[in-house]
């Protein structure tokens, strides 16, 4: 049987181990007190007294037992709240006592199961020896019947365990697992060889249930869900051990791994693109008016592009160098990428291939945009400069709850900007989304509401939404002259 890993058992079981374990506590001591009903039945020559059952010997006994009771469920609450990290720290740069408890986490199921039996095995005992004998007292000392005495009894004795042997320990094992775990390693290593034996059997016994029952096939709870763990980056965030920056590159990173080329793609009707026979003099021209960097070569349309020319190439032309020259001369190759590719594969590719730009294509080979490089790393660490000159989405706050955007703005960025939920997987453009859901291009003056949120459409080109208007529910129209004002 696979053994759960550490921080598995942490997450996961944690809790419901705590609690099983306080509940068992709880039932042996009832079958305690049923032990001691036998001995209030027996006749007594006086009545029973505090001072005559439990004597001093008793009590000590009862501390001891208390004692160890705790001491294991500090230990299981600090082995199994270390993490991964942790244990490697422990095992590559600790000393003796880290050394040994990284040791006894390498079977962590193993430990798990002595550290339960033997905490079972004391909590009995203490039922035995406080559960049973507390009964006698309040049965024929204060006068209680049986079945009251043994119900008060068994109800102050599990809450005794509960708070001093179980739920105080654990937060003090969980609060200072490093340190207590180092400190139990070695009286928990000699248990752990010392029960080895009875231990493995429980062990193949609990395996040949799980086959039995076939639960062994029902696959494992995941270790951490994507909103969990951007739950757990916020906490950080607040309690000021990441900042600000640094969480949101994480999220970048988590959100990158699901992204593909056409989620960060420049669409097609965007591409600055060049056909083949224009002049090299044209093209430095083209170059200055649109502020890139680099842009395709075609031949008859975007369908068959031939070449990507980049403007330094062109720098002899400054020179009156081939200024006639037609620009396919100068124009490197070109490479194609589906757009169904991972963005971490496309930057592998880019790597390989040394280039920064390439163009995406659809199942049937046509043009769907182009992709940069650039636009794969501000996927991660944000926005980084455009050497291309190129303007980001436009995005405007007019007032409150009141956001201008253009057509091609992320869906993502206006969701977090905004702060909206519109909740489209299918889409990355807020103009291809409004399209979807008026099921047409829309015109200027359009609106919609959809999940809370007002949407109009302020400048179409007539193929395209260019400007939108976006209202949080419950906030005011515009004014007149606001609405107007577009920049």
């Amino acid at each position: 049987m696979e053994e759960p890993g550490p921080r598995q058992v942490s997450r996961n079981g944690f809790r419901r181990l705590g609690r099983g374990a306080a509940a068992a506590a709880a039932g042996v001591a009832g079958l305690a007190l049923l032990t001691g009903s036998a001995l209030a039945g027996a006749p007594e020559a006086g009545a029973a007294s505090w001072s005559a059952i439990f004597t001093p010997g008793r009590m000590t006994a009862i501390l001891m037992l208390a004692g160890m009771s705790g001491f294991f469920s500090a230990s299981e609450a600090a082995f199994f709240s270390i993490s991964k990290v942790g244990l490697r720290t422990m095992r590559e740069t600790g000393g003796a006592p880290a050394r040994l408890g990284a040791r006894l986490m390498e079977q962590p199921g193993g430990l798990l199961a002595t550290l339960l039996i033997a905490n079972n095995l004391v909590n009995i005992l203490i039922g035995v020896l406080f559960g049973g004998p507390m009964a006698r007292v309040l049965d024929l000392s204060l006068g209680f019947s049986p079945t009251a005495s043994y119900l008060l009894s068994t109800f102050f004795t599990t809450l005794v365990l509960v708070i001093f042997c179980e739920v105080l320990p654990k937060v003090i094992g969980f609060s200072r697992n490093t340190l207590f775990a180092q400190a139990a390693a070695f009286p928990l290593y000699l248990l752990d060889r010392s029960m080895r034996p009875f231990r493995d059997a429980l062990m193949r016994f609990t395996a040949l249930l799980f086959r039995v029952t076939r639960f062994s096939e029902v696959p494992p709870a995941p270790f951490m869900t994507d909103d969990e763990f951007k739950s757990l980056l916020e906490d950080s965030r607040a309690s000021g051990v990441i900042e600000e920056d640094e969480r949101q590159m994480i999220e970048g990173i988590i959100e990158f791994g699901d992204k593909t080329v056409r989620d960060i793609l420049v669409p097609r009707p965007d591409v600055i693109a060049i056909p083949e026979g224009a002049t090299a003099g044209e093209a430095l021209e083209m170059f200055r008016e649109q502020e890139c960097s680099r842009m395709p070569v075609f031949r008859g349309d975007l369908d068959h592009i031939t070449g990507v020319l980049y403007a330094k190439d062109l720098l002899p032309v400054l020179d009156g160098v081939g200024p006639d020259e037609p620009v396919e001369r100068r124009a490197r190759r070109a490479h194609f990428v589906p757009e169904t590719m991972a963005l971490a594969d496309f930057m592998k590719f880019s790597q390989r291939s040394h280039a920064h730009m390439a163009i995406v294509v659809d199942e049937y080979g046509g043009t769907e945009g182009l992709v940069t490089l650039q636009d794969a790393i501000r996927e991660v660490v944000g926005d980084v400069g455009d050497d291309d000159g190129g303007e980001e989405g436009y995005f405007e706050e007019v007032g409150e709850g009141l956001y201008r955007v253009d057509g091609t703005f992320s869906l993502d960025e206006l969701e977090k900007l905004a702060g909206i939920a519109v909740d489209d997987e299918e889409h990355t453009t807020v103009a291809g989304f409004l399209m979807a859901k008026f099921e047409k291009i829309p015109e200027t003056g359009d609106e919609m509401d959809y999940s809370g949120v007002h949407f109009r459409i302020e400048e179409t080109d007539g193929r395209r939404v260019t400007r939108v208007l976006v209202r949080t529910a419950g906030k005011p129209e515009p004014a007149a002259n606001e609405e107007g004002d577009t920049p």
